[in-house]
């Protein structure tokens, strides 16, 4: 699962390589000012040391066994609801999960992985035939395959979509994770693409160029259909690729074909997604009869999370990320309300407070000393140590999270370790590290100076729609102003915020702005810490403080490259572990993003389904394919 930014909590459905990306989704809960006094009374809440509720699978703690999946009838419509209207339908430069999540439903991969069990299993292709060496690896797509519209699936599909990745012109957050560290011949590495080729019309072979821990992970990428988007690439080839703006949101959904369980079948802007059967899906169930069962799945698109809330409660919706300061109030009412609440134990999300340490941005070049100081990593930690993480889990997440210091949670209980710099609440700690760097109040009024006399101050952004964050903003504001910082925040739309930091570099063209100083944002993970390579390697898209490094900038940088290389090709487990835990301590020592909070993963699922199979990492619809409406009576689609 690529690492991916959002915006509020996720209802999670089966996707095939999402990795880290941009999210409008996660959850928000307390209202706060832009900047100001903290409006918040302390609460006696505890802090969570909470486990997943009875019967939630965690293959990420040993081998679990998935239930028998029972015959359902067809019928019936699961709804629920998002914050934020996609961006594009074009899964393949979508870099924010309002989007992905919006057209992932519509497309599979050559294998995917179980949620429940984290296994790997057949998708468009059966399991890869591999080489003694690891470096072949052989895929026969399965025969008869259809595109939604009748078009065949076949090897030039899968070629097509590698083209497209691959092409240097296309603004895509699925490229970086398609490279492999490989030999210069100079005693170095350089990035390389897989090699591959088309063997028939259903066979396609990849030849990587050293063997590779994650292979399964990197090949589990949505195929594109060449039919409906050649031509859209091929415009304007080889100077330039009419792809990036293929398939907006203004596009008829009549255009989009599907290869997954569901075509869309009506988008409303600011209302609604509608999906229907896809009457061509390639997954069966255990009598042979096609999946899925259910007719329909939507998503109503809402301004805000309380509003999720809302529409769960008064019944239009049926799945909701129940919101921390909302839990005991929907639990309460189960019964009435004819649903189960389920804690899904700590999420994999990551929610953190971001510098922008990029010295070619338009607000560093406007203000170099205070991008200076950002790029100080005593400053970085100073504010690690004033930020107060329980009071944020107190107030802000109802006693429903933990503390966060690092890039990976107690959730991937293969790759997390606690064993690392923890920078935690200490306002006479953070004072002596500014003091260290040599920041002083002269005039008295309670805010530090840079050397050029101009007080330290700046903002910080954050997605409007979600009140979690404006809450977390409102407590760390308050805590920096503690600790001479003249702190504020500014509410903004995800989208807006998306434009900000999601811009890539093109040559011939004007740097781009990225224009923000701090950010308060999350990204989505798995358990793969591969996975995250677009965030962590320096020449990562989503490498938010500096993205797209020719070669890294900051020595801890180049470390952290190095120990991604060493981690994608170390093949034993245990040493495998170790890397990643050095990447973990680096991260934690130089506060790239200074974590605040890892927030308990909370469901509410009506109870008129059937099939339902909760984990931890996929929740409780991320086999919505097989699950079942239990008032359903038609045997036939």
């Amino acid at each position: 699962m690529k690492n991916t930014l959002i915006a509020s909590s996720v209802v999670r459905f089966r996707a095939p390589f999402l990795k880290a990306a941009l999210s409008t989704l996660a959850l928000s809960t307390v209202l706060g000012g832009c900047g100001g006094q903290e409006k918040f009374a302390n609460s006696n809440t505890a802090v969570s040391d909470s486990k997943a509720d009875e019967g939630v699978a965690d293959a990420s703690a040993g081998k679990v066994v998935e239930p028998p999946s029972k015959p359902g009838k067809y019928g019936g419509k699961m709804t629920a609801a998002m914050v934020s209207d996609p961006k594009t339908f074009n899964l393949w430069v979508s870099a924010d999960a309002g989007s992905s999540g919006t057209v992932s439903p519509l497309y599979s991969s050559l294998i995917e992985q179980n949620y429940y069990t984290l296994e790997w299993e057949s998708g468009l292709a059966e399991l890869p035939t591999i080489s003694k060496d690891n470096l072949t690896w052989t895929f026969k797509i399965k025969p008869n395959l259809k595109w939604s519209d009748n078009a065949p699936i076949s090897a030039d599909d899968v070629i097509f979509t590698l083209n497209v990745l691959y092409d240097p012109k296309v603004q895509t957050n699925m490229r970086e994770s398609l490279t492999v560290d490989a030999p210069d011949g100079h005693g170095g590495f350089k990035p390389a693409p897989l090699k591959f080729r088309k063997v028939d019309d259903l066979t396609v072979e990849f030849k990587f160029p050293v063997a590779y821990a994650p292979a399964r992970s990197i090949l589990n990428f949505p195929i594109a259909p060449r039919h409906k988007l050649e031509k859209f690439w091929k415009q304007g080839q080889p100077g330039t690729t009419g792809i990036n703006p293929a398939w907006g949101v203004n596009t008829s959904v009549k255009e989009l074909v599907s290869s997954g369980p569901w075509i869309i079948t009506e988008y409303k802007v600011g209302q609604r997604v509608v999906y229907g059967r896809n009457p061509n899906y390639w997954k069966k169930d255990e009598q042979g009869r096609p999946l899925p069962y259910l007719d329909q799945q939507v998503t109503l698109i809402v301004p805000d999370q309380n509003t999720t809330t809302l529409k769960f409660q008064s019944g239009e919706t049926d799945v909701l990320g129940v919101k921390q300061d909302d839990y005991k109030e929907i639990k309460a009412g189960e019964a009435k309300g004819k649903y189960k609440v389920l804690n899904l134990g700590p999420t994999t999300t990551t929610n953190f407070l971001a510098f922008n340490m990029n010295m070619r941005s338009k607000p560093a070049l406007a203000n170099p000393e205070l991008f200076k100081l950002f790029n100080d990593k005593r400053f970085r930690q100073a504010v690690s140590h004033a930020i107060d993480r329980e009071k944020i889990v107190r107030n802000v997440y109802a006693g429903l999270a933990r503390p966060g210091y690092g890039p990976e949670t107690p959730a991937n209980k293969l790759f997390y370790t606690p064993d690392i710099p923890k920078f935690e609440f200490n306002l006479e700690a953070a004072r002596q590290k500014l003091a260290e760097i040599g920041l002083k109040d002269s005039n008295g009024d309670g805010v530090l100076e840079l050397p050029n006399g101009k007080p330290v101050q700046f903002n910080i952004i954050t997605n409007v729609e979600n009140d979690l964050r404006r809450g977390t903003a409102t407590i760390i504001t308050s805590d920096l102003k503690k600790i001479g910082l003249d702190a504020t925040f500014s509410p903004i739309s995800f989208n807006s915020l998306l434009a900000r930091v999601d811009n890539k570099p093109e040559k011939g063209k004007p740097y781009p702005p990225f224009d923000w100083q701090a950010m308060i944002l999350g990204l989505t993970a798995g358990i793969e810490p591969h996975d995250g390579k677009n965030v962590w390697r320096s020449s990562g898209n989503l490498h938010q403080w500096d993205p797209y490094q020719d070669k890294p900038i900051r020595p801890w940088e180049a470390k952290i490259d190095d120990l991604f290389r060493k981690g994608s090709q170390e093949l034993d487990e245990t040493r495998r572990k170790a890397v990643y835990g050095e990447f973990q301590k680096i991260v934690g020592e130089e506060q790239a993003m200074v974590y605040t909070v890892v927030p308990d993963a909370l469901s509410a699922l009506r109870t008129k389904y059937g099939n339902i199979k909760p984990s931890s990492l996929g929740g409780v619809t991320w086999n919505v394919e097989e699950i079942y409406a239990l008032d359903a009576t038609r045997e036939t689609p």
